[in-house]
């Protein structure tokens, strides 16, 4: 019998290679926003490697498949056939990359609770990618009320328990409002996540790159929506996510100028610079939506980049993990908007495509 060594990047890798030649093109997508019916966007995606998700999705329920749901199965099983093809450092590297899922996931069931949706609603969003498996996130979505997701999250023990459960005092006294609790649970989660990328070596390195991205999107988004607000600097700070490229003096600085073209203008990092440039074209209309896309473009733009960075190392996963979340996101894009009889142009305004490595095989 041979044995494979999953603690080296060499099989993972030749599996995401085989993975990767199955993410639609940018044309393949663009048929399907050209669809005239619901009928011949299905039979595309009969086509695809959602075949037997979509499929499925249809015989439970012909009247109103749950599409979302499909996708959602499709790229759990997709991130978990990496992780679950990987040992040793590169198992609790993949580990961590994938972990986002779980503040994710967290936040989708506090949204859904707070926006009155459905436990079958709130599961068919849930991918459960990272530590928490579906088992207690299906358990958590049934609870009544935010509180008791909270409590319920507490009672399974796992980790972003504690630091949500005391932020609740802050989140009453704020009449309910969400972004307390997702403040506390993306400041634990980041500074947990940090703690594990302290070790050397370019694979350690790719992956806090990435975790980097995320914090810098996330202060950037916050330093946008706090404009103008009377905020003292205490009060400011803590809105702060740290270990990002940003230091407290930086965000502070940034915060103090108000006005949305002076940030973009004074921004101390270049190369994000340019991304808020752009996203500053569409905030008239969009407001800081503008800038959480562009920001979200740049982060997949990042990752599939890695792809190249070393070949018998992470950044192939990270480039087909990159590019399987934007394709997934495309779909939805393109479902939600034949579901609400938008136009092929609307539709197609809100896709986004970055080029991919490899297409060859390499």
């Amino acid at each position: 019998m041979v044995r494979v060594d999953l603690s080296d990047y060499g099989y993972v890798n030749a599996r995401v290679r085989g993975m990767r030649s199955h993410l639609l093109t940018q044309d393949a997508l663009l048929r399907m926003v050209e669809a005239d019916t619901f009928e011949a966007l299905h039979s595309l995606l009969e086509q695809t490697v959602y075949r037997r998700e979509v499929n499925d999705a249809v015989l439970m329920n012909p009247e109103a498949p749950d599409y979302d749901g499909a996708l959602s199965l499709n790229l759990y099983l997709s991130f978990r056939k990496i992780h679950d093809a990987t040992g040793g450092e590169a198992h609790r590297l993949v580990g961590v990359l994938l972990s986002r899922y779980d503040i994710q996931n967290i936040k989708t069931i506090l949204r859904g609770k707070k926006g009155g949706a459905t436990p079958g609603e709130i599961e068919s969003l849930l991918v459960p990618a990272g530590n928490l498996k579906m088992e207690v996130l299906q358990q958590v979505a049934r609870e009544r009320e935010v509180k008791d997701v909270l409590e319920a999250l507490a009672a399974v023990h796992v980790k972003y328990g504690r630091p949500l459960m005391q932020a609740v005092p802050l989140y009453l006294k704020r009449d309910g409002d969400l972004a307390v609790l997702e403040l506390a649970l993306d400041k634990y989660h980041y500074t947990d996540l940090m703690s594990q990328l302290e070790g050397r070596g370019r694979d350690v390195d790719m992956v806090r790159q990435m975790a980097r991205g995320e914090i810098d999107m996330r202060n950037i988004s916050t330093i946008v929506r706090i404009r103008g607000m009377k905020l003292d600097d205490e009060a400011a700070r803590r809105l702060m996510i740290g270990g990002g490229t940003l230091t407290p003096e930086q965000f502070l600085s940034l915060y103090h100028l108000g006005d949305v073209s002076q940030i973009v203008a004074q921004y101390p990092d270049t190369r994000y610079r340019k991304v808020l440039e752009r996203a500053l074209a569409d905030f008239e209309e969009m407001d800081v939506v503008a800038f959480d896309r562009e920001l979200e473009h740049e982060l997949i733009r990042d990752g599939v980049a890695m792809s190249n960075v070393d070949v018998l190392g992470i950044g192939v996963i990270i480039g087909y993990v990159s590019s399987k979340q934007n394709e997934v996101v495309n779909l939805r894009l393109i479902l939600k908007g034949k579901s609400m009889e938008q136009s092929q142009e609307e539709i197609r305004k809100n896709l986004f495509f970055v080029s991919r490595v490899g297409e060859d095989g390499s």
